[in-house]
């Protein structure tokens, strides 16, 4: 009598959810994007094996074709699509090499970067510039770094673990 024993899945006798559980519960859904893909994600990539472009949802709002460098070290996001989402300005700049010689550029953060539908990553710092006309950005180390990642090219896929 008096034995208070707890379910392994921290549920009580009445079937409550124990506070600690809660409090993990809690913790996982705050962890980073790394942690919560599991066995990882499959992202689809559409281009011809010398170039690979990635369809991304931008804050929830804009869906934008990027780009997909591995030599970039920051995300790139079009002017008219950081004027059109009023996205955070970080305070910060960065130089941006161009054909025309180095320019300086705002660097804004973006709240979530959704790219096809598996992966999200919230708090992801673009440099705010043009693109290569088609794209509306890029995908650069800054994100891709978060996580192991790797191309598929055979399957089209651009794997993040």
């Amino acid at each position: 009598m008096g034995d208070d024993r707890r379910g392994a899945r921290g549920a009580s006798s009445h079937g409550a959810l124990h506070p600690a559980m809660g409090v993990l519960l809690l913790a996982l859904a705050l962890l980073p994007v790394r942690e919560r893909l599991g066995d990882g994600a499959r992202v689809p990539l559409d281009g011809d094996g010398t170039s690979w472009r990635v369809q991304a949802t931008i804050d929830g709002r804009a869906r934008g074709n990027l780009l997909l460098d591995t030599g970039a070290t920051y995300c790139v996001i079009a002017p008219a699509i950081a004027r059109e989402l009023g996205l955070p300005e970080t305070g910060r700049f960065a130089t941006v090499e161009t054909a025309n010689g180095p320019v300086r550029a705002l660097v804004v953060r973006l709240p979530s970067l959704v790219l096809g539908d598996t992966a999200c990553a919230s708090d992801v710092d673009a440099i705010v510039h043009d693109a290569v006309p088609g794209l509306d950005g890029v995908l650069g180390l800054n994100l891709l770094n978060r996580y192991r990642y790797g191309i598929d090219p055979e399957r089209r896929f651009l794997e993040l673990h």
